[in-house]
């Protein structure tokens, strides 16, 4: 039993995530064609339940955009994200451009569906449409949307400009797993009253869409690629990203504007690229609770101006530690008592924790909304605190290594799926997306518990996996439950000084050790981290 993750075998496979063939997206180098966006985030609306990260997501957006020397940019917030004038604006950037631009636009805030409006336009019989800031599901507010076959309309008239379309909406990823409220959880982008789903449209004060409309929305529109944050059947939710509300796709687009897409360092971002980045930050982001969606996949060049001048480096170190917010529930006269002795935390609220300790059920629960670990047993004893503690330096450890990986990180995937596992059930773990072919492989155990899985010597492993992947790792799921963290390393040098080391942390609570590890032996050399949870109950 290796902690809850018993490994099986390792076999070459095929990483259907990396098999996008593209070319250049964002160019390097002098600029291929002008860039230009329209950016629209709403928290803030007159009827229906507000929000809390769009406007974030609307401003970093514009933010990034504005890094990368664009100049032709709209960006409504809130109230000035009104139909007409964002029409306007859009067709006023397609005068304003030539014909061989990029046009961006990036919506944050509430989707939602209503019935077809046209018995047998679609294939779910069901219209999705953006929610704007003033809208009402009945009457004249009824028009502050825009629905699906408008938006195919204003895309067509942009051709032969390309266009990348972002949309952080519900109804647009997936959310896999129970989200646990004690992590404070922040609500999803769809439109309610109430708590009411808004689902219908009354006394509506526009027109059904037109024949030409109704064919703009059939036809495919080589010039678009579109992101969306989830499914049309599924909803968007929003999370606590560097200790700020955000959609998690606004924020892996704005970092991909920022170069961190650029996986091989060559000052080209292509579609590919741009599609991993997306799918693998929000994954790491979320704990693979959410999975976008990306419409055409593998399919020709986009390119755009430069966004890699300026680039950072890939990382070769750990960011350094910061405290860890943590909420413990309990009795208020205790919970004071219970906080002292910990190391690495900062007491924190509902909002911000990222970790919840529960002392009376003794689980810990993560601000994604996973139990991470159940320790049960008198909160107050050293042996229950040492174990929390130990979660605690696990989670630290995970959230260095995300910030690590933002930049060149290792594509991990689980099959059959992201979900909770039970008992005996076998899972896989993909690993591509990997430039350094000299490759270290660790679990870390819900209380930081670490298992060093690859390579092992008496399993005869190679130092060296392919370039690029694939890589699997079969695995069977053994208690203890609760939450399992893949750290994987890839280099363009020998580890064997790391690997040594890290084998002689196997099956010790040394979450914190494996951060020291990390930064002694990789220090002044390009190295790829990857991260991945993999969830399992006894329920």
């Amino acid at each position: 039993m290796i902690a809850g993750l018993r490994r099986l075998t390792v076999v070459a496979t095929v990483f259907a995530g990396l098999s996008l063939a593209a070319g250049p997206m964002l160019a390097a180098g002098p600029a291929r064609a002008e860039i230009a966006a329209l950016v629209i985030g709403i928290d803030k609306y007159s009827r229906i339940n507000p929000l809390q990260g769009a406007v974030n997501d609307a401003r970093d957006i514009a933010d990034a955009l504005k890094g990368l020397g664009v100049r032709k940019l709209r960006l409504f917030v809130d109230g000035e994200a009104e139909r007409s004038r964002i029409i306007a604006a859009w067709r006023q950037l397609i005068a304003e451009t030539s014909p061989d631009s990029t046009l961006v636009l990036t919506f944050a805030g509430h989707g939602a569906q209503q019935p077809e409006r046209v018995p047998g336009s679609e294939a779910d019989g069901l219209d999705e449409f953006l929610v704007l800031a003033d809208f009402a599901p009945r009457g004249p507010g009824t028009a502050q949307r825009l629905t699906d076959d408008e938006i195919a309309v204003l895309f067509k008239e942009a051709a032969p400009r390309r266009v990348i379309f972002v949309s952080d909406s519900c109804h647009s990823g997936t959310m896999t797993r129970a989200f646990d409220d004690r992590a404070g959880k922040l609500g999803t982008r769809a439109a309610t009253i109430d708590g009411v789903p808004v689902d219908r449209i009354e006394d509506d004060a526009l027109p059904p869409p037109t024949r030409a409309a109704l064919q703009a929305e059939a036809e495919e529109q080589p010039n678009v690629t579109f992101f969306a944050a989830v499914a049309d059947h599924e909803l968007a939710p929003e999370v606590m990203i560097d200790r700020k509300p955000r959609g998690a796709l606004s924020w892996a687009f704005a970092n991909a504007l920022r170069g961190q897409a650029d996986r091989d360092g060559d000052g080209v971002v292509t579609k590919g690229e741009l599609e991993a980045h997306i799918r693998g930050a929000v994954r790491m982001a979320l704990e693979g609770r959410q999975h976008p969606q990306v419409q055409p996949r593998g399919r020709g060049e986009v390119p755009l101006i430069d966004p890699v001048a300026g680039r950072p480096k890939p990382p070769s170190l750990l960011p350094a530690a910061g405290a860890i917010p943590l909420r413990i529930l309990g009795k208020p006269a205790a919970v004071k008592t219970l906080a002292a002795g910990f190391t690495g935390i900062e007491p924190a609220g509902k909002d911000d924790a990222a970790l919840v300790w529960d002392s009376a059920s003794g689980e810990v629960v993560s601000s994604t909304g996973d139990v991470l670990a159940s320790i049960p047993g008198d909160p107050a004893t050293p042996e229950t605190r040492r174990r929390v503690q130990g979660v605690i330096d696990k989670w630290a450890l995970v959230l260095r290594v995300k910030a690590a990986a933002q930049d060149r990180s290792l594509a991990l995937a689980v099959e059959p799926g992201d979900r909770d596992y039970r008992k005996g059930e076998t899972v896989s773990l993909d690993i591509g997306g990997n430039s350094g072919t000299y490759f270290t492989l660790i679990n870390l155990a819900a209380d930081g518990t670490v298992n060093y899985l690859y390579p092992l010597a008496d399993r005869k492993d190679p130092p060296q996996i392919p370039r690029g992947g694939p890589y699997r790792l079969a695995l069977t799921v053994e208690p203890p439950f609760g939450a399992d963290h893949f750290l994987a390393i890839a280099s363009s040098k020998p580890m064997a000084a790391l690997q040594r080391d890290l084998a002689a942390l196997d099956g010790k609570p040394a979450a914190a050790e494996v951060a020291a590890l990390l930064n002694r032996h990789l220090a002044g050399q390009p190295v790829e981290f990857g991260i991945h949870g993999v969830y399992s109950t006894a329920r």
